[in-house]
């Protein structure tokens, strides 16, 4: 197998199995007993983790989908993405955020 198509199959894996990983563990209890986020201070400012009971699913210290490393500017602004991340693994949907649910949850992009 070349090299190619080794990485090829290592990045599906990733984008495959992690989220259903992610999925089967959130499958085996009840959600909203374990499942809960938490601000964390970074460098230039704060990121968020979600956690499910005492095991960190996403550790998230930049604003996703803006590009670069850049911190949320406030505790705040990181908890309330984080939430936004943790209702949606609730629902059992992609902890995927884009632009627009950022800027829906109050948070100012720049």
């Amino acid at each position: 197998m070349n090299r190619k198509m080794w990485i090829n199959k290592k990045q599906m894996f990733i984008k495959i199995g992690v989220p259903f990983l992610m999925a089967a563990c959130l499958s085996c209890a009840s959600r909203e007993e374990g499942l809960h986020c938490t601000a964390m201070a970074v460098d230039d400012g704060y990121g968020y983790i979600v956690l499910y009971k005492q095991d960190t699913l996403i550790y998230q210290p930049y604003i996703p989908v803006v590009g670069k490393k850049k911190a949320f500017s406030t505790e705040e602004d990181a908890l309330k993405v984080g939430r936004l991340v943790c209702r949606k693994l609730a629902k059992r949907q992609s902890p995927a955020i884009s632009r627009d649910e950022i800027r829906l949850a109050g948070v100012e992009l720049k």
